[in-house]
């Protein structure tokens, strides 16, 4: 499964389950760029990584925190914010 479908994935287990977002404000967006690096950009933040990390972080497989601390991800901005993004992932793939 490409990186696009992924997305439609994961969008369509949010749009049918609203409830676990409901009080949420934060804005994901997602910047696909041809080197195959994704960014997410919420408020002033942005959360940097590979393809790779991305399609992991979206299948559940890949711990944000770790990611960061070892340089494979980058985040500019307050980081709790990149974290939730974990979170909200995790609790649509439960």
């Amino acid at each position: 499964m490409n990186t696009s479908e992924k997305l439609d994935e994961f969008a369509a287990k949010i749009n049918t389950s609203l409830e676990h977002i409901v009080d949420f404000t934060r804005c994901y967006h997602v910047v696909l760029k041809p080197e195959g690096y994704y960014e997410l950009m919420f408020s002033d933040e942005q959360f940097t990584l590979s393809e790779k990390n991305f399609i992991k972080l979206l299948d559940g497989d890949w711990e944000s925190r770790k990611g960061i601390y070892d340089g494979a991800a980058k985040v500019e901005g307050k980081l709790g914010h990149a974290l939730k993004l974990r979170q909200i992932v995790k609790t649509y793939n439960e």
